[in-house]
């Protein structure tokens, strides 16, 4: 577990007084686009909004969640780009959801650490021991954190992984991980969670466009509620989650 990324998870909430965590996704794919210059075109113009998006939200929100969908849209290079110049203003999640052996899970963390992520999500069903325990290691050296995916918020998520909750919660805190994610569809999960790891950081998606409400997740023990099309759809997105970070202060 690594202090560091806690303390500055939970230290920006308390400058911003937010419990945002903004998801970025690209509203569109640049690879449908069969002429370069076409997909160049359109990649500058995800990077722009990206980078508008998180000009706007500065002080709404606390962190930035960007996953696959901006990491191929955008590559590697871009997306440092997109969050060196914010590293003051946000933390930053990378939402790897590894799933791999310890050895290429490690390789991958490192990238994803040097690229200016704080924080990415693992997989907690591959296990501990040369699998989760390769990347909390490595974290902890370059002081960054490891986020356990232990639930997940779709329906499908019943049919298998959510079923075996507590064994995933259990070999995630066992690998040392600074906190989990899980899903606002099932506070349940959240307060369960909370009980028995105290001092972890918890971030919930599913709120809003899956059908959790706003607040939720905090009042079922969340630290943060992880929001994107809600926000990045809304007619103006700024007072969307200023509206969004009043509504959750009535719930902590």
């Amino acid at each position: 577990m690594s202090k560091v990324f806690i303390e500055q998870a939970l230290g920006r909430a308390g400058i911003t007084d937010s419990k945002i965590i903004f998801a970025f996704d690209p509203s569109s794919n640049p690879y449908e686009f069969k002429r370069p210059d076409e997909r160049l075109k359109e990649k500058v113009k995800i990077h722009s909004r990206a980078q508008h998006l998180l000009s706007v939200l500065e002080g709404a929100v606390a962190g930035i969640k960007l996953g696959w969908p901006a990491m191929f849209a955008l590559g590697p290079d871009r997306l440092e780009e997109i969050i060196s110049p914010f590293k003051g203003s946000y933390f930053f999640i990378c939402d790897s959801k590894m799933a791999d052996i310890g050895y290429t899970n490690r390789l991958v963390a490192k990238q994803i650490f040097e690229l200016g992520f704080d924080a990415l999500i693992i997989h907690a069903a591959i296990g501990a021991r040369q699998g989760i325990d390769e990347v909390v290691d490595l974290a902890e050296k370059m002081g960054r954190g490891v986020l356990g995916l232990c639930a997940m918020s779709h329906p499908g998520a019943a049919e298998h992984l959510n079923k075996h909750f507590d064994t995933l919660l259990g070999i995630a805190a066992s690998a040392g991980v600074d906190g989990f994610i899980l899903p606002a569809t099932y506070p349940e999960l959240i307060t369960r969670t909370r009980s028995i790891c105290p001092s972890s950081i918890i971030a919930s998606p599913g709120v809003g466009a899956q059908g959790a409400p706003v607040g939720s997740a905090i009042s079922a023990g969340a630290d943060f509620e992880i929001i994107g099309r809600t926000i990045s759809r809304a007619q103006s997105p700024a007072e969307k989650a200023r509206e969004i970070k009043e509504a959750m202060k009535k719930w902590v």
